[in-house]
């Protein structure tokens, strides 16, 4: 999860209250976030739903408030619902810089933290990230296994380009991770903690992890 990038500008179906999943606000959220989901981070062109970052059911008032809408899959809308009205605001806070993210591959799980002083929306959105990542209950359903693992194989290529990288810095190997930095890109969340962690990478890639924070 990283922060978003919004036009200011409302779509005109909100102003006028006709829908929040008309074609306008379809297509400005489309562009603004790349068609990725604000919560997991995975490309979604078909499989998408206008989300509610506060839901409607708690908070009716927002429902046509375009600082409130974002693209959501609908494998995180699902387990978001209105259990999470209190999650960080990716259009307002830098949340890849807030959150820390990574993999523990042994035990086959996603790790999150807070990086400063904890909040209620830091631990909220801890919660849900964990909730996405590694299931609700002890055992992953099949929808939960299947989703660990592709975040999971995108992030082991990702570090496979970066130990290639570090023994071998050619303009190839450099071009194949600043491809991977792409703000289109999947995953950059757990991306942008993996190049933190290492002071000669930060050097190298170090201006690519810097996203939609103009």
């Amino acid at each position: 999860m990283i922060r978003v990038y919004k036009h200011n500008e409302a779509p005109n179906s909100l102003l006028r209250h006709i829908s929040w999943t008309e074609e306008d606000v379809i297509n400005r959220l489309q562009a603004d976030q790349h068609g990725k989901c604000y919560l997991c981070e995975r490309i979604r062109f078909t499989d998408f739903q206008v989300e509610h970052l506060k839901s409607r059911s708690n908070f009716p008032a927002l429902a046509y408030e375009w600082s409130n809408l974002f693209w959501s899959c609908s494998y995180c809308n699902a387990k978001k619902l209105a259990s999470f009205d209190n999650i960080l605001n990716p259009a307002q806070q830098n949340v890849e810089e807030l959150i820390h993210q990574s993999f523990d591959f042994p035990n086959t799980k996603a790790i999150f933290s807070t990086t400063a002083e904890s909040t209620e929306q830091s631990t909220a959105t801890i919660k849900i990230l964990e909730r996405l990542f590694n299931g609700t209950n002890r055992i992953r359903t099949i929808r939960e296994q299947r989703f660990y693992e592709y975040a999971m194989s995108k992030i082991t290529s990702f570090q496979n380009m970066v130990t290639d990288w570090l023994n071998d810095s050619s303009k190839e190997n450099e071009h194949a991770i600043i491809e991977e930095l792409s703000v289109t890109s999947e995953f950059l969340g757990f991306k942008y903690w993996i190049i933190k962690s290492n002071e000669h990478l930060l050097m190298t890639f170090g201006k690519y992890i810097i996203w939609n924070k103009g």
